[in-house]
């Protein structure tokens, strides 16, 4: 069996290639953690209306197949209860069923999760000695090196292929380019002198427009007030 191990980020689960996903779910598991967490988190909580309206569990020997849609890269998604269980040999039981019910679907390849109480040696050891074992198996876990390196000083482990599958963050965005802007004096500084030769234009409230622009008008001109002249007087003046 190869065994190929994942963070448990949601850049590991987009990028993970394999047939089926299966998730385990305890009835005392809410809200949803681990790998049924950020599934049910890409699902948009789909996994927990399931829940409440009572397709699903998580009840010991309970098994759901249902299609994980556009938003998951496997083409089958697969729920198994685990109860109550809470002891190795119990939950290895409950994944060694769950093992079995792949292998009676045809499934040959698949990612998941250990169930959370289930000692990682114990898990993986249940993996290899399924009926039907998985050819290749992509385990998620919080620390995928961390457990390797624990697998690798047990013993019953050293014939199994291991591999931890780094998976890079998204690259950030990079901050836009800073356009560099001429300082404003202080108030009371003396002015900059201006080069010679150089044009001054004096300030306008009123936007410049050119006049290559379609529909430019030149501005009307300025309206002149026209004062008009005293009339003269006609014809002899009176003597008095």
């Amino acid at each position: 069996m190869e065994l190929s191990y994942y963070p448990l980020t949601m850049e590991a689960l987009d990028q993970a290639d394999a047939e089926a996903l299966c998730l385990f779910v305890s009835e005392d598991e809410r809200p949803l953690t681990g790998l049924a967490g950020l599934v049910d988190w890409r699902l948009s909580g789909r996994l927990s209306r399931m829940i409440r309206a009572g397709l699903v569990i998580g009840a010991a020997g309970e098994a759901l197949l249902t299609p994980p849609g556009m938003r998951l890269a496997f083409k089958k998604l697969f729920v198994f209860g685990l109860g109550g269980a809470r002891t190795d040999e119990e939950l290895a039981a409950r994944l060694a069923d769950a093992m079995r019910r792949l292998a009676q679907a045809g499934v040959r390849d698949a990612a998941l999760q250990l169930p959370a109480r289930l000692a990682p040696e114990r898990g993986v050891q249940t993996l290899m000695e399924a009926d039907g074992a998985l050819v290749r198996a992509l385990v998620f876990t919080p620390e995928p090196a961390k457990l390797v390196t624990s697998l690798s000083q047990s013993s019953g482990t050293s014939q199994v292929e291991r591999r931890v599958v780094k998976v890079p963050s998204p690259p950030k965005a990079s901050p836009p380019p800073r356009t560099r802007q001429r300082p404003t004096p202080a108030a009371g500084s003396p002015p900059v002198p201006r080069p010679a030769g150089a044009i001054t234009t004096p300030p306008s409230s009123e936007p410049v427009q050119s006049s290559d622009a379609p529909g430019f008008r030149p501005p009307p001109p300025r309206p002149q007030r026209y004062v008009p002249p005293p009339p003269k007087e006609t014809g002899p003046k009176k003597k008095r």
